[in-house]
């Protein structure tokens, strides 16, 4: 196909830079990971109902609030691009329509 030598130095390039992979089954690399894993394990904790609707219900203000304050700013930005594109259009004296 006569690409000048390129591709054989590429395939030669990308054999040389293998890496030799280990297996996730080897039973060396298994007992470490099982050690670690035992001791990092994550606690949560428990809530009772009561708890729990009180986390539920400060969740969902926060939720509320978040999108009043993006639809409030959406609307602004909305309003303030609708104002400058209808001052740009009357300060070049082109008709709008």
């Amino acid at each position: 196909m006569g690409f000048g030598g390129s591709v054989a130095a590429m395939l030669a390039t990308l054999k040389n830079n293998k890496r030799e992979r280990t297996s996730r089954f080897d039973s060396k690399h298994r007992m470490n990971t099982t050690s670690q894993n035992a001791s990092s394990k994550l606690v949560f904790k428990k809530l009772n109902d009561k708890d729990l609707y009180e986390v539920k219900k400060q969740i969902q203000q926060n939720a509320h609030a978040h999108n009043k304050k993006v639809a409030v700013l959406t609307i602004i930005s909305l309003v303030l691009l609708a104002a400058l594109i209808l001052w740009l259009f009357l300060d070049s004296g082109t008709p709008l329509v």
